[in-house]
């Protein structure tokens, strides 16, 4: 009889453990996903147990929440347990997100069983930017380490800008970091934060990178005359730290007074002349200075004539065969005394020569000098019509003009392209195609920040020493012309 009675306990406990615990509720888990200033109801309802009294424990995360046989275990605030056993939760918050178990207690030979139910109570992202002040100065070759820390549920998603513009990241990190290797990569930097609730919300880092100066000229070859205003100015594009500036002729700092005045308007550093002068004619230099570097920019204030320009106008450009009429305008506020008008035949791009190559041939395509009279005006705007002639029919020809008053000559102006009708006459090869061209400036190359004299004129002196050689030829030409003209 002992036997059985043993035999019976152990088929007893093997069938409670065969028995799973969740077969033995009639709630079943459940994952609430809610809102924050919701209410929730967790189920912990079993099986009919008869007259037995049952004991339930509520924990949350592993802690004790409340025990319904224990009055002295009590529950938090915004927790209560219902007769059912049930547990409410009020007014929920960002910390009430955890799993909770319900525990019931029963008497032997029975154990114990429990049902575990989760709540994710969802809410608007907040962000925290690194470094909390949002502030990050680093010198140039640094390394630039910056970031957002996040809360939120569901987990965020990090979007970053630079400068208000989407930067094209592969991942949505929450941390940057790069070397500092340009001052471009300075700016403001705003990660975007949103998970689906709510607004999203933003932080911006402003990074700092420290580097020498930059400078440009608004323009630096500057025209004027006698008694007139002038200004020279010059941008300040960057310097962290803040540069230390000044004006400089031939070496040595700018005096000012009442006439010559230094102005500083946003980053524009002017030097102005209220009333020029003929010792004020120069060159001049602005710079920039801070412990990482230096930079300056140089001026020319000057009475030669401005750059001239050609005129694209096909009722005014007369072509023929052998002909071609160009027409230009310049800024003087002297009078012009003559321009240099130079032509030659377009053959594209030219290759260099090897430089161990000799030959005694001339280019094929040199520049031919033509000198056209000014006029008697004193300005401020010269306009100029010529006519070149004894042109080769079909033919692509190019041209540049100088201009020259009393205080000099003035810069090559854009190369114009132009070309002859057909006619009668020698078609030079390679050229066919740009026989129905019509006339057109060739964009020029900006000018340079720090340009010099002899970069100025380099090519005017290239220009005229081809000239020279041209025009012993065409002198000899006309000599002949006339001798034969007084016999006629």
């Amino acid at each position: 009889m002992a036997a059985l009675r043993t035999f019976t306990k152990v088929l007893l406990l093997f069938s409670i453990h065969e028995i799973s615990s969740e077969d033995e509720f009639r709630s079943v888990p459940v994952t609430v996903k809610t809102y924050e200033n919701e209410t929730v109801l967790l189920p912990c309802y079993v099986e009919d147990a008869g007259d037995v009294k049952l004991r339930v424990r509520w924990y949350k995360a592993g802690a004790l929440l409340g025990d319904s046989a224990d009055a002295h275990t009590l529950l938090p605030p915004r927790v209560r347990m219902h007769a059912n056993y049930s547990l409410q939760l009020d007014r929920l918050g960002a910390k009430d997100s955890a799993d909770y178990t319900c525990e019931v207690l029963r008497p032997e030979p029975w154990g114990p069983i429990r049902q575990t139910h989760t709540v994710e109570v969802q809410y608007s992202p907040t962000v925290r930017t690194i470094p909390d002040d949002g502030f990050l100065e680093v010198r140039k070759g640094e390394y630039v380490d910056i970031g957002c820390d996040t809360t939120g549920t569901p987990p965020p998603v990090v979007d970053w800008r630079k400068n208000g513009e989407p930067m094209a990241l592969l991942e949505h990190r929450q941390r940057l970091r790069f070397r500092a290797e340009h001052r471009l990569l300075a700016g403001v930097y705003e990660c975007v934060v949103s998970n689906g609730v709510g607004d999203a919300v933003k932080a911006a880092i402003r990074v700092v990178i420290h580097d020498a100066p930059v400078v440009s000229a608004v323009r630096s070859f500057v025209h004027t005359a006698i008694g007139l205003r002038a200004a020279l100015a010059a941008r300040l594009e960057f310097a962290v730290p803040p540069a230390r500036t000044a004006w400089y002729r031939d070496g040595r700092p700018v005096r000012t007074d009442d006439r010559v005045v230094m102005l500083v308007q946003d980053n524009i550093h002017q030097l102005i002349f209220r009333t020029v002068r003929a010792g004020d004619l120069g060159n001049y230099t602005f710079r920039a200075e801070n412990k990482l570097g230096m930079a300056d920019v140089q001026f020319k204030l000057t009475g030669v004539p401005n750059i001239a320009s050609f005129k694209v106008d096909s009722a005014l450009n007369k072509a023929t065969s052998t002909s071609f009429t160009l027409i230009w305008e310049v800024d003087s506020y002297s009078t012009i005394i003559e321009y240099n008008l130079w032509i030659r035949p377009y053959y594209g791009r030219l290759a260099t020569p090897e430089p161990d190559s000799f030959t005694t041939e001339a280019p094929v395509n040199r520049w031919s000098r033509i000198i056209v009279p000014g006029d008697a005006r004193e300005g401020p705007i010269h306009s100029a019509v010529y006519t070149v002639r004894g042109l080769t029919p079909s033919t692509v020809y190019e041209a540049i003009v100088t201009s020259r008053n009393r205080f000099g000559w003035s810069k090559p102006s854009a190369v114009l392209h132009f070309a002859t009708e057909p006619g009668v006459g020698r078609t030079i090869p390679s050229t066919s195609e740009y026989t129905d061209i019509s006339p057109m400036l060739e964009e020029s190359e900006p000018e340079a920040h720090n340009i010099s004299q002899a970069q100025v004129f380099e090519r005017i002196s290239e220009l005229s020493n081809a000239g020279a050689r041209e025009n012993s030829s065409v002198a000899i030409l006309l000599t002949v012309i006339l001798f034969f003209l007084q016999f006629r």
